[in-house]
């Protein structure tokens, strides 16, 4: 499979321009997606002392059967959950010009405050399926914890989403959609019933194959049993057979899923390995395009081949909660503006790489800019 490896930004110059010139055009219409299915309250706690998960590990298998106390900022509670975030970051990277559909858990039996507040303004329209789930996020100047109690995800099913949204809601949905965005799998036992039902309904409705973009995150799915891997491997090939599938993974994910293949990957972190990483996956797995996204880059495997391309890395990340969401927003919007592979991780990076410095997501606009001052060496840790 041919790859092309990029170690730096400056070699690509003329598809940062050709990013900046295909944000500024106008498009004929609104987009429209269904995005779902998860929905979580964050609490965030960034750890003082120690600061840096390294550090903070010894100290706490050290304390094992005695006791251990750390100093803490305690930062409230937000809107949480990969749905809700990518959601929002893709109505701000287009800032607003999108109609998108929400379907997740966000109260039972009504929409709770805290999601009006943060997504009534940004979506077309939000259905809840189940009360969201709650995660204690333990942010580290390296990295994250997440503390999660996940006892109402297996309320998330296709059979409870007929009965809040209904089939012609449903219908109406995908006749307009340009895509989906799934994201959660990994806590989401049931999910994978919505997902292929989805696949299936748009092209029961007879909707041109291949023309609805359907991306998928798994986010984290180590609880998972290898039967319920082995059972989504088939369902992204079904899923893949109609629609112009998308499957990224984080680093750790792509390590895990290629265990399932007999493919011995783990530790393995430069830009080339991560390449041959992906296309192992694509070679194992029907969809029409694996994304990697560790944190200093992405790679992509698709029929064009493999590419990487270097990401805008932060030494001390303002945020990191919320930065694949980003990541997965920027990724959606390249697809949909027709870039290529190497285009589509572009600003899939530089979505990502912005949020984490400013706790914001660009616009198509603010990312000309990102991209110029990375391209110049005077991008900022800070924005």
């Amino acid at each position: 499979m041919n790859s092309r490896i990029y170690s730096d930004v400056s070699e690509l110059t003329q598809l940062s321009e050709a990013i900046s010139i295909a944000g500024r055009k106008s498009v004929s219409r609104v987009l429209s997606g269904i995005c779902g299915f998860d929905g979580f309250i964050d609490t965030f706690i960034r750890m003082e002392s120690p600061g840096s998960m390294a550090e903070f590990g010894p100290k706490v298998l050290a304390a094992a059967g005695i006791a251990a106390s750390y100093t803490v900022q305690h930062k409230g509670d937000k809107f949480g959950g990969n749905g809700p975030l990518l959601t929002a970051a893709l109505n701000d990277l287009h800032q607003g010009a999108i109609d998108l559909q929400y379907i997740g858990a966000l109260g039972d039996p009504e929409v709770l405050p805290i999601y009006k507040e943060a997504l009534g303004d940004k979506t077309k329209q939000l259905y809840t399926l189940a009360e969201p789930a709650h995660s204690d996020c333990l942010e580290f100047t390296d990295g994250k914890v997440m503390l999660c109690d996940l006892r109402t995800c297996s309320d998330i099913t296709w059979e409870r989403l007929m009965d809040r949204v209904g089939l012609a809601a449903i219908d109406d949905m995908l006749r307009s959609a340009d895509f989906i965005a799934a994201v959660n799998w990994g806590k989401l036992p049931n999910v994978g019933g919505i997902w292929k039902q989805l696949a299936l309904r748009h092209q029961s409705l007879g909707l041109s194959a291949k023309k609805l973009v359907f991306f998928m995150d798994l986010a984290e799915f180590e609880q998972r049993p290898l039967e319920d891997r082995l059972e989504l491997i088939e369902l992204v090939s079904e899923i893949s057979e109609h629609c112009s599938t998308m499957l990224s993974l984080n680093l750790k994910e792509a390590w895990q899923l290629a265990d399932s293949f007999g493919g011995h990957f783990h530790g393995q972190k430069k830009p080339e390995e991560v390449a041959d990483l992906a296309g192992f996956l694509r070679v194992n797995i029907q969809a029409d395009r694996i994304i990697i996204h560790p944190n200093d880059g992405a790679a992509c495997a698709s029929s064009e081949g493999v590419v990487f391309v270097p990401g805008p890395y932060c030494r001390e990340p303002l945020i990191s909660t919320g930065a694949g969401d980003n990541f997965g927003a920027g990724c959606i919007a390249g697809a949909l503006m027709g870039l290529d592979d190497a285009g589509m991780l572009l600003v899939g990076n530089s979505t990502s790489g912005y949020f984490v410095r400013s706790g914001r997501t660009p616009s198509m606009p603010h990312i000309a800019q990102f991209l110029q001052a990375w391209q110049s060496n005077r991008l900022q840790e800070r924005l």
